[in-house]
Order: C-alpha cells, then structure tokens, then sequence
C-alpha cells in the first residue's frame, strides 16, 4: 500500500528512518524556520495577474530553483506524473503565440472574444503571451484521470514560488486551451506522445509595482 509519500521518512525528528525505495534528502525544516502567517497572507494577497514584463530573462538558476519547489506539489496518491515545457526567448514565445493565434476558432456570427482577439493581434498585440520572456507549460499523460488538477497545484506552487523571488505571472489560457484542438500548437511546443497539454503559465519581471491588495468578492461559504 506504499505510495512513496515519504511521510514516514519526514516525520522523525531523530532521522532514524529511511526509505529502501526514495533517495536520501539532506535538508530538514525545522518548525521555528516556518515564516509567519502575516508573511504568507501578505504574499498570497498580494498576487496579481501580470500582463507586462520587463526585457530581461528569468534565468535558468531561477527556473531551476522554482521547478524544484513545484515538484513536491500534491498530486493524486503521489503519482507525481507532471511533465514540464520550457520555453525561453523571444522569437520562440512568439511563435508560440502566433500558432496559438493560428488555432483560434473562426469568429462566429456574433463576433465573440475570436474577433477581438484576432483584430487586436493583427494591430501588433500580443494577446496571447504578452511578451512574456518565459512561458512554462504543465503536461501529463493523456490518460491520467487527475492531470488537470495535478498540473492545477503545481503551476499554483509555481506561482507562489515566482512571486516570492520577485517575479510575475499570468495564466496562458489562450495557449492552453488551443494546445487541446491545435495539432501544430503541440508539435511547436514539443509536446510528448501520450501527453496532453493541462495549463501554463507566463513569467518574467513585471513591468509596474502594485501598491495595494487587490479588491475581491467577499467571501462566499456555508457553515455546517
């Protein structure tokens, strides 16, 4: 009934335990290293959707370092089976956005977002990927019932994990959702067989500052 989770390896304090079948890990968490909850809701508050970047790379360090965050995100009974895209620079993300574009369903009768969308474009706006000097695409086996909320959590730890190091992101639903109808969309993107495209995400340094929390709905919950 083993499913690796590893638990049994964290939980002792005395590090008396390891696990024949997962790799040794050196580093430890003590509970007074653990930021204060202010700090955490002052991070997560403070999110933002960013849609303008800086001209500057996020660096593979970087990537590395957040890549290595999101790959202790929860997945389903720690199936664990979220592959990772990359993409880096210019010309490729624009070519991404412009197959993305390629992808788009033709405007029906009333117009709709595809007509905005295209006449936006065609004016020299990148709508799709805004310039972003990185794009992160989250990819599971197209067979795998929990893919979609798998590649949810991680990309979600990504986001936390890029705004702690001062970075900006913004959710690529066009490209995400053209990969699924757009065969080239995939083949540019360098897609594995068996897999499917579940989200991704836009990175970089965000272009402005934002100096106060976002207002929001209040919250809508059932007490039972």
């Amino acid at each position: 009934m083993c499913i690796f989770c590893g638990h049994c390896v964290a939980v002792c304090s005395n590090d008396a335990l390891a696990h024949a079948e997962l790799p040794k890990d050196a580093s430890l968490l003590a509970a007074k290293e653990l930021p204060a909850p202010a700090l955490i809701d002052g991070l997560l508050m403070s999110r933002r959707s960013v849609r303008e970047f800086e001209d500057q790379p996020v660096g593979r360090q970087v990537m590395e370092e957040l890549l290595d965050v999101v790959r202790r995100a929860p997945s389903a009974v720690n199936s664990q089976m979220v592959h990772w895209i990359v993409v880096e620079g210019k010309e490729k993300i624009y070519a991404l956005s412009k197959e993305t574009m390629n992808g788009m369903p033709p405007p029906g009768n009333g117009g709709g977002h595809g007509a905005s969308f295209l006449k936006r474009w065609e004016s020299g706006d990148d709508i799709v990927l805004r310039g972003a000097p990185t794009v992160v695409v989250a990819c599971t086996p197209i067979d795998y019932d929990w893919g979609k909320e798998d590649s949810t959590i991680a990309l979600t730890f990504l986001e936390v994990a890029a705004l702690a190091r001062g970075l900006g992101a913004c959710w690529a639903g066009l490209l995400t959702r053209i990969a699924a109808i757009h065969e080239p969309l995939r083949k540019l993107l360098a897609v594995p067989e068996g897999y499917v495209v579940r989200g991704g995400l836009m990175l970089g340094k965000g272009k402005y500052s934002y100096h106060r929390i976002p207002p929001r709905k209040p919250v809508s919950v059932q007490w039972n």
